[in-house]
């Protein structure tokens, strides 16, 4: 009877091994990959002054545990009646400063833009980044300061993501069904998918450890978001991704998902993870520097030089795919007057 019960504690004593080990390692691994700040160094930051016709007003709002996240809205003198907001969701990976040029252009463009830095980065506050669904949550909060600001009135509401950004449009959809239209780009199609490849057998306890965290943000599946949400959805990838392999992004669903007339993919080749900077210049740019210099052989100072010509370089957009993304709002805009 002793052994009998002896052998039933080693059982449940190795359950609770199986259970608790694994989710303390993929706690451990999670908040080493998420757990610090990112600050984007000064001489990486874009000057407003370099964007004609651009303005900027702070507006800033709390997010999920009351930590206060610093945006700011977009306009144009020249442009007095938008035709919709269009939030831009920086993900974790930088803040919204990276992004001013696709918001120069959508701001010359005919919208109001509202961008902010994500929790834990550079003007919020937060004291990591927090994993993938910090930037859904954060999304989640930025579309109710709109909603809530009276200052929007009743225009349509749009967004952008790029990163971990593109992961945020479309893990709010369910929360947000009158969202008018979301451009995504580039992203993971499950927060798993972002943790290093050695570790995807682990993904059942990250799933865990999320939920853990992050409560019902954790549950939702992309996949039907994607097939019931209310909203016109473009999908911009390029094959050649380094980033976010095209196994791991929304495009594995392609075929399941293209008879959706609400959903439009659009697949590129040799544009890397954000294909709409003008990859040639870049290209040229980088094959200068291989060609001048090994990478171990840089200095500090030479190095950051190069940092920033290739900073400089992701000012020039390609206008045709920058144009793509602004018909694809317009059209459901006044689609919905029709």
């Amino acid at each position: 009877m002793k052994s009998r019960k002896r052998l039933i504690g080693w059982i449940v004593l190795g359950g609770a091994l199986s259970l608790f080990l694994p989710l303390l390692v993929i706690g451990c691994l999670y908040e080493r990959q998420y757990g610090e700040r990112n600050e984007t160094p000064e001489y990486l930051m874009y000057d407003l002054s370099v964007f004609s016709n651009l303005e900027r007003s702070p507006i800033s709002f709390e997010s999920n545990d009351g930590q206060l996240l610093a945006g700011y809205v977009y306009t144009s003198p020249a442009n007095e009646n938008p035709l919709g907001t269009i939030i831009v969701s920086s993900g974790i990976e930088t803040g919204h400063n990276a992004y001013l040029p696709e918001i120069n252009y959508m701001v010359n463009s005919g919208y109001r833009v509202f961008a902010y830095d994500g929790t834990g980065n550079d003007e919020s506050e937060g004291e990591s980044t927090g994993g993938y669904l910090q930037a859904a949550i954060d999304l989640d909060y930025a579309i109710r300061k709109v909603k809530e600001d009276k200052r929007y009135g009743d225009l349509p509401v749009m967004l952008y993501g790029h990163g971990s950004g593109g992961y945020a449009v479309v893990s709010v959809l369910n929360h947000h069904q009158d969202i008018t239209a979301v451009v995504e780009q580039s992203g993971f199609y499950a927060s798993t998918d972002a943790m290093p490849y050695h570790f995807q057998w682990l993904k059942p306890y990250i799933k865990l450890y999320e939920y853990l965290k992050y409560g019902n943000y954790a549950r939702e599946d992309h996949l039907n978001v994607l097939m019931h949400t209310n909203s016109h959805v473009l999908l911009l990838h390029s094959e050649d991704d380094e980033v976010t392999s095209y196994e791991q992004s929304f495009f594995k669903y392609e075929p399941l998902l293209s008879a959706h007339d609400h959903l439009t993919f659009r697949r590129y080749q040799n544009r890397g993870h954000d294909v709409v900077l003008d990859q040639r210049l870049i290209k040229t740019l980088k094959l200068q520097v291989d060609a001048d210099l090994a990478e171990e052989k840089m200095s500090p100072t030479l190095k950051r030089m190069y940092q920033r010509v290739f900073y400089d370089a992701k000012k020039n957009l390609d206008v045709a795919v920058m144009q793509q993304i602004i018909d694809f709002y317009t059209q459901w805009i006044y689609a919905e007057y029709e």
